[in-house]
């Protein structure tokens, strides 16, 4: 079979439910050439793949042997009745044409307005179901995990706080930017050649076909494109350098067991003022702020700001709301009910 162009018909089929000839064509055959029965135009059907009927090729009713007295169309000759209005073509009795619900004669069918056919989308693979059935179970393992709580008595066993002062040194430091956004006080520069990003290239196209009606018992093949790319790799000049900058060296730490220890910053050892290879300054400070929870079967710690922290006494009992699948704390509904 030739390939068919963009514009070329092709037949529908219909099978006729009064005698059950099947495989007629749907835009030729208005009515069933054995029996006259009218057409069911909601029963068309497309061919198999491959074996589409262009609407000017032959059919086995098609031929000049018989034409219709009641509407002129040429009908094969083996054709009993009319293929365009159902008329009968050899005398056959006026019961038969009852019984087919033709009497004189029917008009040709008038075509609908077309409607897209929708085109059947692609069973999912097993594997693909299992996949999306495991992912909601994880995430509603998930949603479980951090609603599902249930409350208990826990009591405060204590109080720990640890403060920290970070020391900066300012020396030389290695590095690496594209060279557009090297710093300006860069200095010992090395360039190389990098990929820096991957850019689409246009790379021919992915055409599928589709069949669409044409509402009057025919159909076209309408091809479908959609441009393909390729990635094609973005080189740019890659600078390694050294610049001198501040960093974390090193820290100094203090700690204690209770409110009454009060928590405090650490000394600060000497250190050298200015911006000088070597130079040390204070850097950020950190604090933690933790209490000890004692509940039925398990301890818990829980971090709160200072404040917070200070306000929750040594020896009390409090309930705290705990997640049931992992066992976590919720440490915000300490003495929350």
């Amino acid at each position: 079979m030739r390939p068919s162009s963009p514009n070329e018909v092709f037949e529908m089929l219909w099978d006729c439910t009064s005698c059950g000839t099947k495989g007629l064509l749907g835009r030729s055959h208005r009515h069933c050439p054995h029996c006259g029965a009218p057409q069911d135009q909601t029963t068309r059907y497309f061919p198999p793949e491959g074996t589409d009927i262009r609407v000017t090729a032959a059919y086995s009713y098609e031929g000049v042997d018989k034409v219709c007295p009641g509407c002129t169309t040429p009908n094969g000759g083996a054709a009993a009745f009319c293929k365009n209005c159902g008329s009968p073509l050899d005398g056959t009795p006026a019961t038969v044409r009852e019984r087919a619900g033709i009497i004189g004669g029917s008009p040709p069918l008038t075509p609908p307005t077309p409607q897209p056919t929708a085109q059947p989308t692609a069973p999912r693979s097993r594997t693909t179901k299992l996949l999306m059935a495991a992912a909601v179970v994880v995430v509603l393992a998930i949603i479980v995990s951090l609603v599902w709580k249930r409350d208990v008595q826990v009591r405060v066993m204590g109080h720990t706080w640890t403060r920290t002062i970070g020391i900066e040194r300012y020396e030389p430091r290695a590095e690496s930017e594209w060279c557009s956004s090297m710093p300006g006080d860069a200095y010992s520069v090395r360039r190389s050649r990098e990929v820096r990003s991957q850019r689409q290239i246009k790379d021919g196209e992915t055409c599928t076909t589709s069949r669409e009606s044409r509402g009057d018992g025919s159909y076209v093949n309408k091809e479908t494109c959609s441009p393909k790319y390729r990635s094609e790799p973005v080189y740019d000049d890659k600078c390694h350098y050294t610049v001198n900058r501040w960093h974390e060296v090193r820290s100094v730490n203090a700690a204690g067991a209770s409110v009454a220890d009060g928590p405090r910053w650490p000394p600060l050892p000497r250190l050298s003022s200015g911006t000088c290879l070597g130079c040390e300054r204070e850097g950020q400070r950190r604090a933690t702020y933790a209490v000890q929870l004692q509940g039925p079967k398990a301890p818990w710690v829980c971090d709160y700001d200072e404040a917070r922290w200070r306000s929750i006494v040594d020896g009390a009992v409090m309930p705290l709301k705990v997640r049931v699948v992992t066992g976590g704390a919720d440490c915000d509904s300490l003495g929350h009910r």
